[in-house]
């Protein structure tokens, strides 16, 4: 016969079944327990089933039991509300029927076989997120249910929502690891001692760097710290420790020595107690520094602030004085006692403005020149100060801000002055020699200046008269060789014409008479053809605008009968008749120096036009000179390459001739 109670319990139902199973069996107690009984029987069992129901319902933890095929047969009441389900709904049903995530319901499924096969508890934990969205984190246990004959009949289990004890966990673990990676990475010394046993518990990495050794020596013999210390300290810090252990917190700082390179090390260590939930006080902990660098500075600046002192009280000719924030006086040197005649006990308290004076006060002077220094760190004072007797000082100073080193924050000011007074009389003394001296360089300015436009007007003239002597010279040269050509060589050519003619007359009658005015008449004509070639050299008859090339080539052919000459010049060129002139002029006596000075074997001239001038040049290949030629044949043609308003250069050299270049800018 077979029984089944179903209970109204969340997410699990129970179910008997009443099977002879046996005098031992809970099933067999129970239907013998029912016979006989009828249905005061049954409605014992469910009233005991209620019972149980109801109490399971008060557990917090959930309880559940499966079938062996996995399935829910009992649920209580928290899980069902869990889940979101009622009991009746769970039961018969597994975790992937109710829907849990696939790998965790695969997961519990496989752990319920496991404990149906092997007989043994299964103990776990999961996160799991509920219906409703609440995330939280679960440990439970599947136990098996062996019947009388030794089988698993059902897998019994029980879930504990463990959340806030894991989110403690692992907000201490947190902690822990916060405080580890603090501690790893501090430059300073953490320790922790057994206030029992006082054996050293921890000690970061930092105190191998300070210490210069192991942290686990000290950590496996305590005693070793006490060695390390200077044996001028020894006793003194060994003294601290109990009052250290019966929980006084204190600093103490003491020197130790390494023992690698037996460094002497100035520590500051800190030590505090550490208490247990009762107030007993468990273990002793603290922070040691490294505060060698602090004493050494502690000391230079012990030494720097004498220095200071024996250098600020020594300068008696400087005024210095210290200002607070509030432009207070705080300190008064030696040297502002004799530069102003107060001392110090008058002055410090006093206003920064006591040394001003009225005219400066009522513009606020003192006040722009802190708001300077405080905007550029410094502020000029160059300024007439007040002393104590109400007589007036030239002063020549700085004020300058003063910031604290590490926090950077504004500590106040500081003052440096001298008295001045006589450099100021003698600097405006200096001023009015500079300023007279200063007029009386502008008046000879002024007169050289006029000198000057006297001198450029001279010039002028001297260069105007010296074109019209050009000018004059050259119709002077020019009317010579017209008078030359148009008289003396036709009459000369006359005479010679008449001597030929007589000769031919008498040559019958008297040959030696004929040949002598033969020969007188070929005289006369050869000094008619020298006199044609002295006005040509007087005046080329073919100058003028476009006619240079052709006089230059006319120089070649006179010249050759002596040297070979060689002229490279356009056809035509036009210029103006008296840069045409000048040329011509340079040309003629740089080939008569060549052929009268430098021995020369040939000559060439060159005329063309380049980069908006027109270049003349006269090169021969005689002995040149060791340097630039200064004769009168030098000095003409530099006076006439200015004339023409263009420049001259010679260029010469022992053995490799002279070359004589003139350069004339045109218009284009």
């Amino acid at each position: 016969m077979e029984r089944h109670f179903v209970t109204s319990w969340p997410c699990l139902t129970f179910t008997i079944n009443h099977m002879p199973r046996g005098n031992d069996s809970p099933a067999a107690q129970l239907n013998a327990a029912t016979k006989g009984t009828g249905a005061q029987a049954t409605a014992d069992l469910e009233r005991q089933a209620r019972i149980f129901e109801m109490t399971l319902s008060f557990i917090a933890d959930f309880v559940y039991i499966f079938d062996k095929e996995g399935r829910f047969i009992f649920a209580n009441r928290p899980l069902a509300r869990l889940l979101q389900r009622t009991p009746e709904s769970m039961v018969g049903k597994n975790f992937f029927d109710l829907n849990y995530p696939p790998e965790l319901a695969e997961k519990l499924q496989r752990q319920i076989r496991e404990v149906l096969e092997t007989k043994q508890i299964v103990r776990d934990e999961t996160p799991f997120t509920s219906p409703a969205g609440e995330t939280g984190y679960y440990e439970y246990i599947f136990q098996p249910f062996v019947g009388a004959a030794g089988t698993v009949e059902n897998v019994v289990g029980s879930t504990r929502d463990v959340t806030e004890r894991k989110k403690a966990a692992q907000a201490l673990s947190e902690s822990e690891e916060r405080f580890r990676q603090f501690a790893e990475n501090s430059t300073d010394v953490f320790w922790i001692m057994d206030a029992k046993t006082q054996r050293v518990e921890y000690l970061n990495p930092a105190h191998e760097k300070i210490w210069g050794e192991a942290r686990e020596l000290i950590q496996n013999d305590s005693s070793r710290w006490e060695h390390l210390v200077h044996p001028a300290d020894r006793e003194r810090v060994k003294n601290n420790l109990p009052d250290l252990l019966s929980g006084k917190s204190q600093t103490v700082e003491y020197r130790i020595v390494r023992p690698g390179d037996k460094a002497v090390r100035w520590i500051r260590d800190t030590g505090f107690a550490i208490r247990d939930e009762n107030g007993q006080i468990t273990r002793v902990a603290g922070v040691a520094q490294d505060v060698t660098e602090d004493k050494n500075r502690t000391e230079a600046l012990g030494v720097t602030e004498e220095r200071f002192r024996l250098l600020v009280e020594g300068a008696k000719e400087y005024a210095m004085f210290l200002l607070d924030t509030s432009n207070e006086i705080t300190y008064w040197s030696k040297g502002a006692e004799r530069v102003f005649g107060w001392s110090a006990e008058e002055v410090v308290g006093q206003s920064g403005e006591l040394v001003f004076t009225p005219e400066d006060r009522a513009i606020e002077r003192e006040e722009t020149e802190i708001e300077i220094a405080l905007r550029d760190g410094t502020a000029p004072d160059k300024r007439w100060h007040m002393r104590k007797d109400g007589s007036r000082i030239w002063v020549d100073g700085v004020m300058r801000r003063l910031d604290d080193e590490r926090s950077g924050a504004l500590r106040g000011f500081a003052k440096i002055a001298r008295d001045a007074t006589e450099q100021r009389g003698a600097e405006e003394e200096l001023h009015r020699a500079h300023e007279q001296l200063e007029r009386r360089v502008q008046e000879r300015t002024a007169e050289l200046r006029a000198k000057n436009r006297l001198l450029q007007l001279e010039a002028k003239r001297r260069e105007m008269l010296e074109r019209e002597i050009l000018s004059i010279t050259e119709r002077e040269r020019a009317r010579i060789g017209q008078d030359l050509h148009d008289s003396l060589c036709q009459e000369l050519t006359a005479t010679a014409f008449l001597l030929k003619s007589r000769a031919k007359s008498i040559a019958l009658q008297n040959k030696a008479a004929s040949d002598s005015l033969a020969e007188a008449a070929a005289t006369v004509n050869a000094n008619a053809g020298y006199a044609r070639d002295l006005a040509r050299g007087l005046h080329p008859f073919e100058l003028g605008s476009a006619g240079l090339p052709s006089a230059l080539r006319e120089l070649c052919s006179r010249t050759t009968e002596s040297v070979i000459c060689r002229c490279d010049c356009p056809r035509s060129l036009r210029l103006e008749e008296n840069v045409a002139v000048n040329l011509y002029r340079i040309a003629q006596e740089a080939v008569t120096n060549s052929v009268k000075h430098a021995k020369a074997n040939e000559i060439v001239i060159s005329l063309e036009r380049t980069h908006g001038a027109i270049v003349l040049s006269v090169s021969d290949d005689g002995e040149g000179k060791s340097r630039r030629g200064s004769g009168l044949g030098t000095h003409i043609m530099q006076y006439r390459a200015r004339a023409a308003g263009g420049t001259l250069a010679v260029e010469s050299s022992r053995g490799r001739g002279t070359t004589v270049t003139c350069r004339v800018a045109v218009k284009p």
